[in-house]
């Protein structure tokens, strides 16, 4: 700096003094800009932040997910075999009601077999009636 101001003489006071004026200037845009950077920093701060509390959102709805699917499986299971147990129980009934529709269709030829016999016997009454009446 001296070396300046013997080179420029009279001016050297005043170069000295736009030099610290130029020297504060520059202090003050890098304190500018060491000031931005640290807004900057906190900013992705906050968004880490921020992605984190995601990241853990996100783990919770995987978990949620997971559960639902067990318990869609879960019941999907337990709705098969109560719907095997259903359809065992219904093959059982149906043939339950073939056997009773069968033994219905035997009693139905038996009193048709009847009726055909107690029209005859009725007749035969009938006719013993009038033979007695004469």
């Amino acid at each position: 700096m001296r070396v300046c101001i013997a080179l420029f003489g009279e001016w050297g006071g005043e170069v000295e003094v736009l030099f610290k004026q130029f020297m504060e200037q520059m202090d003050q845009r890098f304190q500018q800009i060491e000031k931005r950077f640290d807004q900057m920093d906190e900013r992705f701060e906050q968004i880490e932040t921020r992605f984190e509390k995601m990241d853990n959102r996100f783990d919770k709805v995987e978990n949620d997910i997971r559960s639902l699917t067990e318990e869609v499986r879960n019941s999907q299971i337990e709705n098969r075999s109560h719907f095997k147990h259903l359809e065992s129980r219904m093959e059982q009934h149906h043939q339950t009601f073939q056997v009773v529709a069968e033994e219905i269709k035997g009693v139905k030829i038996d009193i048709d077999y009847l009726n055909q016999k107690v029209g005859k016997h009725d007749m035969e009454i009938n006719n013993l009636n009038q033979r007695f009446q004469l």
